[in-house]
């Protein structure tokens, strides 16, 4: 399939994980940054926030909580907020209060974020960057909610990183595409899909797929610790206030 123009920036981006430590242009950290606004958000809302961190000891403590070298190495690295706060504010402002609607506006807060972020990642891209989304943040929530001053009401999602890079990673494999997109209605997937499925996310460095989900959300797995840790954060923050 042959790729041009901003097919191709979608296809050759890769998530990047060395970086040359250089500064790159402000008025590109810019643009990158406006890809992000222009982003589709829900109902108009824009129920994310992004806290550039540009503070040297800040972001070597959170490499190093997370034990992720290229969080400093970055020319620029960002955190996404799940932002019902200024949601509330603004309506304060008017003289009306948030309704019951938290949990919903949490899942789409995430979305929100996830979509501005992207954008952002295939900009820096077609600049001539590389990224790479930060899932560790959530192991070190409750810290980043304390060292970035988070108000009730948001919660740290993921990071990225931005810079210019000093590695060419290889392709990720992917799901094949009749997995991933259906039709009209949900297919139930047979022995044989469940096990192309196996042979067709083979990594170079893990193997067999399955040391992968096994060890992320299997019964023991790391995010169940994450989980529960989410659970117990959002309710503090105000977000699940009618969950458990």
């Amino acid at each position: 399939m042959e790729k041009a123009g901003f097919l191709n920036v979608i296809f050759s981006r890769r998530s990047v994980r060395r970086y040359v430590r250089t500064p790159i242009p402000e008025d590109h950290v810019l643009l990158i940054m406006e890809a992000g606004r222009r982003a589709p958000t829900d109902a108009t809302l824009q129920l994310w926030t992004s806290i550039r961190i540009s503070d040297r000891g800040l972001r070597e403590k959170i490499g190093e909580a997370i034990g992720q070298e290229h969080v400093v190495d970055a020319s620029e690295f960002f955190i996404f907020i799940a932002d019902l706060y200024r949601l509330s504010k603004l309506l304060e402002h008017r003289g009306y209060k948030l309704g019951d609607v938290e949990e919903l506006l949490l899942l789409l807060a995430a979305v929100d974020a996830a979509l501005a972020a992207e954008n952002m990642a295939l900009a820096a891209q077609a600049l001539g960057y590389g990224s790479c989304f930060i899932g560790g943040i959530h192991n070190i929530a409750e810290e980043i909610i304390g060292w970035l001053g988070l108000p009730e009401k948001t919660y740290p999602l993921f990071g990225l990183t931005v810079g210019v890079p000093a590695e060419n990673p290889p392709e990720r494999p992917r799901l094949p595409l009749d997995m991933l997109f259906h039709v009209n209605r949900y297919r139930e997937y047979s022995e044989e899909d469940l096990a192309k499925a196996y042979d067709s996310m083979k990594f170079q460095s893990w193997g067999d797929w399955l040391k992968v989900i096994k060890r992320y959300v299997a019964e023991g797995g790391v995010f169940g610790v994450r989980n529960r840790e989410f659970l117990r954060l959002a309710r503090e923050q105000k977000l699940l206030v009618h969950v458990g």
